[in-house]
């Protein structure tokens, strides 16, 4: 299988093309669930709003991973992934700061429903000076 990521408006899975049918990467979204237990100082991980980057697009991404932080130590999450949905509730939508309060009042044990970018929007979500 093709190591394909996600456009940046993708919501929702699409399904891995058929057998023999070339994989589509601009069609083609993995979403996952991430389990994180907050560690001392948090999830180890910063977020941005993608209208305050390069992307210039909506929706909450990662912004940096601190080493040895839970989210880091998980080794599924990278710079430029994109948060859609913790405990259940979606952040497609949602402004910067709600996302954040959901985050810190959700308990010791988040749950988060994550789209992988693709190396185009991992850049432009490193690239900004926010």
């Amino acid at each position: 299988m093709s190591s394909a990521g996600c456009i940046s408006g993708c919501e929702f899975p699409f399904p891995v093309s058929s057998l023999g049918a070339p994989p589509l990467p601009d069609d083609l979204c993995v979403v996952f669930v991430v389990e994180l237990d907050k560690g001392p100082y948090g999830l180890g991980m910063g977020l941005i709003d993608g209208l305050h980057t390069p992307l210039n697009a909506p929706g909450i991404y990662i912004r940096t991973l601190i080493p040895d932080g839970p989210a880091a130590s998980d080794g599924r999450l990278r710079i430029g992934d994109r948060i859609l949905a913790v405990n259940g509730t979606s952040l497609i939508g949602a402004d910067y700061q709600s996302a954040v309060d959901l985050i810190r009042l959700g308990g010791g044990r988040l749950r988060f429903l994550v789209a992988k970018s693709d190396p185009d929007v991992s850049e432009k979500i490193s690239a900004s000076s926010c």
